[in-house]
């Protein structure tokens, strides 16, 4: 899937807390600042276990939304850490 949506260029899938500042702002918007900020393109939005894959144009962000992108690196995003446990292997 990565070398699909990256060109197997050494982009890699992301899922991202996104910054508290981008709260409020539109899907446009928040596409715009995560290529020019982050070099990050925007594939899909996470909320409260539901998402949305190429939300439309009037998605605004809430406190605690999440970011699936395609980037080379993270810059300073963070990457969402698991919050359950997993299983111990048997």
């Amino acid at each position: 899937m990565t070398d699909i949506v990256s060109g197997g260029e050494g982009s890699e899938l992301y899922r991202v807390h996104l910054p508290d500042d981008y709260c409020g702002l539109s899907i446009d918007d928040l596409s715009k600042r995560l290529r020019d900020e982050h070099r990050a393109t925007l594939l899909a939005i996470s909320r409260g276990g539901q998402t949305w894959v190429n939300p439309q144009a009037d998605f605004v962000l809430q406190p605690l939304d999440d970011a699936l992108v395609v980037a080379e690196s993270l810059g300073n995003l963070q990457p969402l850490r698991p919050t359950r446990a997993m299983p111990a292997p048997a």
